[in-house]
């Protein structure tokens, strides 16, 4: 067999086919290109939603690296002002060695005081406070403890809190006067 005889012998049908006037270009079917466009469609969707997502968690990175800056810097001037405030330069030292925590907080957070540090002011886009700070005092044992509430940006975290325990420096001469 030959192999024009081989097709020929493929031919045996005897109704011929009638061919469509589109066979033989290239190209594709609605069909087959309503598929890809769904497949490109989902696609899409998927990446935007990814996009959005990523935008919004780095909203969230960015007040949250506000606050733990500014919760840092107010340690550093907390801890300065406890360092500047020495027994030899206060008037009163008996009530400042009664209770040297409260001593310490009132010089804090008085705004007429020399070692006053004020609260940082840290806010979300929308405008709300998302940080506030309390400062408190014991006398056993004695300190004065600072105590950061935060409004977490992030929808599944609720308010977190940081605790600072400051132990007053000029105390420790009380004893010695």
């Amino acid at each position: 067999m030959t192999p024009s005889n081989a097709s020929k012998l493929m031919e045996t049908n005897p109704r011929k086919r009638k061919r469509s006037p589109l066979t033989g270009l290239n190209g594709f079917t609605l069909i087959e290109t309503m598929v890809a466009g769904l497949i490109m469609s989902l696609t899409l969707i998927a990446v935007s939603r990814l996009s959005i997502s990523a935008i919004s968690t780095s909203s969230h990175q960015t007040i949250r690296r506000k606050i733990e800056a500014a919760i840092n810097n107010d340690i550093q001037l907390l801890q300065q002002a406890d360092s500047r405030l020495k027994l030899i330069n206060i008037s009163d030292k008996e009530s400042a060695c009664k209770d040297p925590g409260l001593f310490l907080r009132e010089k804090l957070s008085s705004n007429n005081s020399d070692y006053y540090v004020p609260e940082p002011k840290i806010t979300d886009p929308s405008g709300k406070r998302v940080l506030s700070r309390t400062i408190e005092s014991s006398q056993t044992p004695i300190m004065t403890r600072v105590i950061y509430t935060i409004t977490a940006p992030e929808k599944n975290i609720g308010a977190e809190r940081r605790i600072l325990n400051l132990y007053p420096n000029f105390h420790y001469l009380c004893d010695v006067l």
